[in-house]
């Protein structure tokens, strides 16, 4: 895993310089994290990082899906279900 270069700011900082702080994360392309009483807050982050963090998250979350669904379709192969539940199904679901 790659390491990335972080800026430290303060909430001062970005009150008294916002526009240098977002031009700075714009044209560095590096994050900078909020420190508010010596603990990390947020992260500002450019468009185009958000933009690739939502893709990875969307790919991440569509893999899972297809592995629950891979799952779920191999303990569906391994059930035994009526030969008649076609015709009977309410029999089944509901008792009837």
């Amino acid at each position: 895993m790659t390491q990335l270069n972080t800026t430290a700011i303060t909430p001062r900082d970005i009150l008294r310089n916002y526009k240098n702080v977002f031009d700075n994360i714009k044209r560095t392309k590096q994050p900078a994290i909020v420190i508010s009483r010596k603990e990390p807050q947020v992260a500002i982050i450019s468009l185009d990082d958000l933009e690739q963090l939502q893709a990875l998250h969307y790919r991440n979350s569509t893999k899972a899906l297809l592995d629950f669904a891979n799952k779920a379709r191999g303990i569906l192969a391994q059930e035994k279900l009526p030969e008649d539940l076609a015709t009977n199904h309410d029999k089944y679901l509901w008792g009837k």
